[in-house]
């Protein structure tokens, strides 16, 4: 019956959505025929929701600047993540949805003019959606769901063959024919910011010393993490061998568990202060690999092109795994069967070969 009930619910909502468009129809004509992409001086990119999420449609900024210098770019998250899109360069402005507070970004949305919008969610997204209508481009594009494709003048295609998430968000652009893309996911710091992080690093750290780990045994949904007790084998491999210095990572609501696994610790952990995820990513620019489950500060990695470890125990790995960086990828999806000792000699192999690289600028 409750399988029924939410079917039920999901078909009543599309038809709801469907009925919308065709009131809106009625009062708006598609704009695609005249689309040229010199009648657009100004882009809003839509994508409200989850760190990697953010993290990942960070290209398509990358590539309109690429592509058309002088456009003004304004990127549309969630508030937890307009901080990290600070200092980006080719980000001109962000605005930010709390969902707490929808009128906020409605009114400011009412008040801008956007030549064209871009909505990113491949999957079919509510809030999304509202907040492109709210915007009132001239021109936008989307992806061709039943219930909003009449929402857009230009769609991609949702059953499109699986890619990588950074492609999932580039090809509207692609659908558009923006000449200049790129797939590297970016982040960007002032010199400020980068010296500071520098300099909590070498505060942390011996230096000179042996590499340094950043590790996240967490996860938000904790059937989807690894074992804690195995990241703890790890950690203690790692330290008993000089291999390397570990700095752990604690997110908010860890702090009893951590304290419960540094029992188990062959040393005195160094455990993070609680800081901000843009914090976070200038200090792991500077750090030599980040051990972690698939979470989303994985993607930090990726932007910053810090080396990474990374256990899928769920998900897509073609769709959502690390871009950018040297990695390696590790999965346990059934059962318990990803035993640490192979865990741990996969990171030295990577901490070697990253070594390498760096000493190589050729590379």
């Amino acid at each position: 019956m409750g399988q029924f009930s939410k079917a039920l619910e999901k078909q009543v909502k599309s038809l709801a959505w469907q009925g919308i468009g065709a009131l809106v129809r009625l009062c708006r004509k598609p704009a695609a025929q005249d689309f040229e992409w010199n009648r657009v001086q100004s882009v809003l990119v839509v994508r409200p929701d989850r760190l990697g999420d953010v993290v990942l449609s960070t290209p398509v900024y990358v590539s309109l600047k690429r592509s058309f210098p002088d456009l003004k770019t304004t990127a549309l998250v969630h508030k937890d993540y307009v901080p990290l899109l600070q200092n980006h360069p080719d980000i001109d402005r962000t605005l930010a949805y709390d969902p707490k507070r929808p009128w906020k970004i409605a009114r400011q949305l009412r008040k801008q003019k956007f030549d064209l919008s871009l909505t990113l969610n491949k999957s079919f997204s509510a809030t999304a959606s509202v907040l492109t209508l709210l915007a009132g481009a001239h021109y936008r594009a989307g992806y061709r769901h039943a219930q909003n494709a009449w929402l857009y003048d230009f769609h991609g295609e949702p059953d499109s063959e699986a890619r990588h998430e950074t492609q999932n968000n580039l090809e509207l652009l692609k659908v558009l024919k923006a000449p200049a893309l790129t797939e590297a996911p970016r982040l960007g710091f002032s010199e400020d910011e980068r010296q500071a992080a520098q300099n909590r690093l070498e505060a942390l750290t011996r230096q000179p010393g042996p590499p340094v780990a950043l590790i996240k045994i967490g996860s938000r949904v904790p059937q989807w993490g690894w074992s804690p007790d195995k990241f703890i084998e790890v950690a203690n491999a790692l330290v008993r061998e000089n291999q390397a210095q570990l700095l752990f990572i604690v997110g908010p609501g860890e702090e009893n568990m951590m304290r419960e696994l540094s029992r188990k610790m062959e040393f005195e952990p160094q455990i993070l202060p609680l800081m901000s995820v843009r914090e976070l990513a200038a200090l792991m620019q500077f750090c030599d690999l980040l051990f972690c489950n698939h979470t989303g500060i994985m993607h930090l990695a990726s932007a910053v092109q810090t080396p990474l470890a990374v256990i899928f125990k769920h998900g897509e790995i073609k769709r959502w795994g690390p871009v950018n960086n040297r990695h390696v990828i590790l999965e346990e999806r059934n059962g318990d069967d990803l035993p640490a000792p192979f865990v741990t000699q996969q990171i030295l192999t990577l901490l070697r070969e990253s070594k390498a690289d760096r000493s190589n600028p050729n590379l």
